[in-house]
């Protein structure tokens, strides 16, 4: 007996019309072979308004709103954007006629509705869970040789090589590094490197081949907001300025608090930063890559056994999602 499934999985609101740009497979750091453009069914602008940021942001502005009156209206309107996503759904989904109620219908639009914030928070679950990593592991330092060490900026380094190391052994190096001491970071383009509550680290790397086997590699290193940085910093921001304007005079004890807290932030980022750059110091050391100082001088580094490229990489805390 055959079975016909003719429900619909992720069906889409019609209002691919808006926006719909495609999306182009490249795999993990613009390798993948051959690279195709695939059709993106759903529109972002429809994703956006049913997304639980969106939501979140409404109930944001719906209480800010009890403050500042001018801005009352502005939630009503993001509000009426995310029913009409879902009523879009309703509209849209098919029915088999004998079921087509208006109860299922309302089903529908309820569904529509609930999904992606369910969906979202689940997401943000397991953000705060696994994808973080133990502050123990953070707070540990790296032994270098005194010639490997790096005094210059920690955003960037730069690696020599005559032996042909390109930045796929600096890279394979550094995905062994990462496991052996538990971090955790996934893979795409660059290596995203969770860190702690308020910051994550983006690896990007480049190589430049100069013939006969001289290769030049470049690693960029980029603080990256999370998302209670971002929500702290807005709600602390917005209560900063309704306070302003409704007080007399400044008061500048509520504005050094928040200038404390952001230099709370900036000494959390640099000291990731920091520990992230110690760690791409040793993957260097271990795939056999020299340090070149400011000076054009490069660093003389012992030799080292070459590092296996890992052929798969996988992000280690997709085994970890509910």
């Amino acid at each position: 007996m055959l079975a016909t499934w003719r429900g619909l999985i992720y069906g889409t609101p019609r209002f691919s019309w808006f926006v719909n740009r495609p999306v182009i497979y490249h795999g993990i750091f613009g390798e993948g072979f051959f690279q195709s453009i695939y059709p993106t069914p759903q529109s972002d602008v429809a994703a956006y308004l049913s997304s639980i940021e969106w939501f979140a942001l409404t109930i944001f502005l719906f209480g800010l709103g009890i403050f500042l009156p001018a801005l009352r209206i502005v939630p009503y309107l993001m509000l009426g954007g995310t029913l009409c996503v879902a009523l879009s759904y309703m509209v849209r989904a098919f029915i088999e006629p004998k079921f087509d109620t208006m109860r299922a219908r309302l089903l529908v639009i309820m569904l529509a509705f609930v999904q992606p914030l369910v969906r979202g928070f689940s997401r943000y679950f397991t953000w705060l869970r696994f994808k973080r990593t133990p502050a123990s592991v953070i707070r540990r330092h790296e032994h270098l040789p005194e010639p490997a060490r790096s005094s210059g900026s920690l955003s960037r380094r730069v690696f020599w090589s005559e032996q042909g190391r390109d930045r796929h052994y600096l890279l394979g190096a550094m995905f062994e590094l990462l496991e052996e001491e538990g971090w955790r970071y996934s893979t795409d383009r660059d290596i995203q490197i969770y860190g702690n509550f308020w910051w994550s680290i983006a690896l990007q790397t480049v190589t430049e081949y100069h013939g006969g086997g001289k290769c030049l590699t470049r690693v960029r290193l980029c603080n990256r907001l999370v998302t209670t940085t971002v929500i702290f910093n807005l709600i602390a921001a917005s209560l900063l300025i309704y306070r302003q304007l409704n007080v007399s005079h400044v008061e500048i004890w509520s504005i050094v608090a928040y200038l404390v807290f952001l230099v709370f932030l900036g000494t959390r980022a640099r000291a990731l930063k920091s520990r992230v750059a110690e760690l791409v110091d040793v993957a260097a050391l271990r795939a056999g890559l020299q340090r070149v100082t400011r000076r054009s001088k490069i660093a003389s580094t012992e030799s080292t056994p070459e590092v296996q490229v890992p052929v798969n990489v996988t992000d280690p805390a997709s085994s970890q999602l509910p």
